[in-house]
């Protein structure tokens, strides 16, 4: 009996830990996290791109989360999005400018990319 209790205490716990994941990734918020510089002073020139950048990632993500995918090929897709982004950046900020925004932001990136895998997205 209190086998079954505890495990069914884990399958609570782990249930509402992934819809918390979920209800934290809205398109607001996602956007919100891709845009941290981390200190890094942008021209309005590459504002405008980064922030084009981070949008056409997020449409991405939201389009991907409507498809029934397996998580193998989701979790695929979501990666090619990023790598999208990344040369996307690369090529509108310049090689400097880009990796120093990618040094800043790296953690943050993967951080996110890994919430993003976990959870179903809410619009």
């Amino acid at each position: 009996m209190k086998n079954a209790l505890l495990k069914l205490t884990f399958c609570l716990v782990f249930l509402i830990s992934s819809a918390g994941i979920a209800q934290a990734l809205n398109k607001k918020s996602l956007t919100s996290e891709l845009g941290k510089t981390e200190g890094i002073s942008l021209d309005a020139k590459q504002k405008s791109s980064f922030d084009k950048a981070n949008n056409d990632l997020v449409t991405g993500l939201f389009d991907i989360d409507k498809k029934k995918l397996p998580q193998a090929d989701r979790d695929s897709k979501i990666d090619g999005l990023f790598d999208k982004r990344d040369k996307s950046l690369s090529s509108s900020l310049g090689a400097d400018k880009y990796t120093d925004v990618k040094k800043k932001t790296d953690k943050n990136i993967k951080q996110l990319k890994r919430k993003v895998k976990l959870a179903k997205l809410v619009l």
